[in-house]
C-alpha cells in the first residue's frame, strides 16, 4: 500500500491543479463580467456579485476535480481541454490584447496609464509560428507516446526543448505582468501563458525521456542503478525509472541548435540580422525592451488630437507640433480640423467663436471616454467624412493655398 500512496497523491495533486487552471482559464472571466454587471443596479449588489461569482469559481473547481479523479474519460478530456487553453486559446487572447489594447509607438501623452505592446509587428507573426509548431510537436508527441524512429524522436523532443527555451524568454521580457496574471487571472490570464506553456512542455519531455528510458532498460541496453551499501538480509530496493541520458544530452544540445536555426530564418525574412530578437527590443517598459518612452503631454482634450492617438498603420502621425507651448502629435486630419477653424476665425469670427465654444462644450466630455488605441482609431473613422468636408470647404473659400495653411498648423 506504501508505494500506492504517493501515485495517489500525485494524481489528487494533478487533478486540483488542472481543475485550477480550467476553472480560472474557461469560467472566470465571464463569472467576473456577470458578477461585476450587478454593479449597474447598486454598488453593494456588485460586491454581492463578485462574492457569488467567486463562490460559483470554487465549486466549479471542486466538481472539475472530483469528476478528473473518478471518470478516466472526463479525466483524459479535461487534460485537452487543458492543452488548447495553454497552448492556443491563452496565446491568441493575448495577441488580441497585444493589438487591441497595446500602444504600438512609445509615445505618451499623459491622458491615459501607459499601455504598450510587450511584442513588436510584426516580427510577432514569426514568434506565432514558431509556437505553432512547437504546438504542432506537442501534439504529435501527446497522440504518439511511443519510440519513433531516433532522427524523428530527437527532432520532436528538441522542438518541445527550443519551445521551453523561447517561451522562457517571452516569460523574462513580461517580467512583472506574470504577478499581475497572478493577482488577477480572470483578465489577465494571457500573461501566465509562457509559465503554463513551459510548464505543459517540460511535463512532456520529461515523460517522453522517461518511456525511452524504460524501453531501454527493458531492452537491457542500459543498466539499473542499485545502492552500493544495503542490507545482505533484505533485497535492494526497485530504482526509480530515470530518463534516456543519452536521449537527454541530445535534446541539450539540439534545442538551443533549433533555436539558432529559428533566428536564423527570422533575419533572412526580415532583412536584418537582429529581427528576431526585435520582437522584444523594439518595445519599452518591458524586460528586455530597448526603447525609450517619449513624454507629449497635453495631447487629450479634443477628439481630433486624440484621434491621432490611434494605431499608426491608420492615423498616419506626420509630425511633432506644439498648442500652447506643449508638444503634440499632428496627423493629417487634426491638422485640418484646426486649418478650417483658422479659416473660421479669419473670414466669419462671430461663427468661428460659436463653432469653437459648441466643439468645446460637446467634444471635451467625448475625448475624455476615449482610453484605448482602438477607440482612437473608430473616432478617426467617424471623423473622416468631416476631415473631407473641411478639406472641401478650404478649397472654396480659402483666397490662398489651402495646403500652405494646412501647413502651418501648430507650428
Amino acid at each position: 500500500m506504501s508505494e500506492l500512496e504517493p501515485r495517489s497523491s500525485a494524481s489528487s495533486l494533478e487533478a486540483t491543479a488542472l481543475a485550477l487552471l480550467l476553472a480560472t482559464g474557461f469560467a472566470s472571466p465571464p463569472l467576473l463580467v456577470v458578477g461585476a454587471s450587478f454593479g449597474v443596479l447598486h454598488p453593494v449588489c456588485a460586491l454581492l456579485g463578485l462574492c457569488g461569482a467567486f463562490g460559483a469559481w470554487v465549486w466549479l473547481i471542486v466538481r472539475v476535480r472530483r469528476g478528473i479523479l473518478t471518470k478516466s474519460a472526463y479525466a483524459s478530456g479535461a487534460r485537452t481541454a487543458a492543452d488548447w487553453l495553454v497552448l492556443a486559446i491563452a496565446p491568441l487572447w493575448g495577441l488580441a490584447y497585444n493589438f487591441a489594447f497595446g500602444e504600438a509607438s512609445c509615445v505618451s501623452d499623459g491622458c491615459q496609464p501607459d499601455v504598450f505592446r510587450p511584442l513588436a509587428a510584426p516580427g510577432v507573426y514569426v514568434l506565432v509560428g514558431l509556437h505553432a509548431a512547437v504546438g504542432v510537436a506537442y501534439a504529435i508527441s501527446r497522440r504518439r507516446p511511443e519510440a519513433l524512429r531516433p532522427t524523428g524522436e530527437l527532432l520532436l523532443c528538441s522542438i518541445l526543448g527550443a519551445g521551453v527555451l523561447v517561451h522562457a524568454v517571452v516569460a523574462v521580457h513580461f517580467g512583472s505582468w506574470l504577478l499581475v496574471g497572478l493577482v488577477l487571472p480572470p483578465v489577465f490570464f494571457p500573461c501566465l501563458a509562457p509559465l503554463l506553456t513551459i510548464l505543459l512542455l517540460g511535463v512532456e519531455i520529461q515523460a517522453r525521456l522517461r518511456r525511452r528510458g524504460g524501453e531501454a532498460l527493458a531492452a537491457g541496453w542500459i543498466e539499473r542503478r542499485r545502492p552500493a551499501y544495503r542490507d545482505a538480509e533484505r533485497p535492494a530496493p526497485e530504482a526509480p525509472l530515470v530518463v534516456h541520458r543519452g536521449l537527454l544530452l541530445r535534446v541539450l544540445l539540439a534545442s538551443p541548435a533549433l533555436v539558432g536555426v529559428y533566428a536564423v530564418l527570422h533575419a533572412l525574412a526580415a532583412g536584418r540580422p537582429a529581427a528576431a530578437l526585435e520582437v522584444f527590443t523594439k518595445t519599452c517598459t518591458f524586460t528586455l525592451s530597448q526603447v525609450d518612452v517619449t513624454r507629449v503631454p497635453g495631447g487629450c482634450h479634443y477628439l481630433c488630437t486624440v484621434a491621432a492617438r490611434g494605431h499608426t498603420w491608420l492615423v498616419r502621425p506626420e509630425r511633432v507640433g506644439k498648442r500652447r507651448g506643449t508638444p503634440i502629435l499632428v496627423n493629417r486630419q487634426l491638422a485640418t480640423a484646426n486649418a478650417f477653424e483658422d479659416l473660421l476665425h479669419e473670414r466669419w469670427p462671430r461663427f468661428g467663436r460659436f463653432a469653437r465654444a459648441t466643439y468645446d462644450a460637446l467634444g471635451l466630455p467625448v475625448s475624455r471616454l476615449i482610453r484605448w488605441p482602438w477607440l482612437a482609431d473608430l473616432v478617426f473613422l467617424a471623423m473622416k467624412p468631416a476631415e473631407w468636408a473641411f478639406s472641401v470647404a478650404l478649397l472654396l473659400f480659402d483666397r490662398r493655398s489651402p495646403q500652405e495653411r494646412i501647413d502651418r498648423m501648430y507650428r
